[in-house]
């Protein structure tokens, strides 16, 4: 099952009809029997963004941040995710991008910027990778 944030849920009912007193109540019905959990959608949509999708920090907070969660939570969240899977990520983006490398350096760089990566990483992996 899919975790959902609770603005997805808020969305969602108000698009079947429901009335924002509704979507209230039915939220917190869902919260109390532990359909929708915060900390649960919060977890997940890091694990999935970081590992899967390879965002980087900025991207993830961002992502976070658009489904109502609020600064503070979602930059606990993204610290949370250890520098080395962080890195990972960065370095298996910078290795598929290889090829485009080095007459095309400034598109990389802001392909992985736009992909939520600081500048300091992103340059030392590109160094990382030209030093192999």
């Amino acid at each position: 099952m899919q975790e959902r944030s609770t603005l997805d849920a808020r969305k969602k009912i108000l698009l079947w009809g429901g009335s924002e007193g509704e979507s209230e109540q039915a939220i917190r019905l869902m919260m109390k029997e532990d359909f929708i959990s915060e900390d649960r959608y919060i977890e997940a949509y890091v694990r999935v963004h970081v590992e899967h999708k390879k965002w980087g920090p900025y991207r993830v907070v961002a992502g976070l941040r658009s489904k109502g969660i609020p600064m503070s939570r979602a930059q606990i969240a993204v610290d949370a995710v250890s520098r080395e899977v962080v890195l990972d990520a960065l370095n298996e983006l910078v290795q598929r991008r290889a090829s485009e490398l080095p007459e095309r350096r400034d598109r990389v760089i802001r392909f992985l910027m736009n992909k939520g990566y600081n500048v300091q990483d992103i340059l030392a992996s590109l160094a990382a990778l030209g030093s192999r």
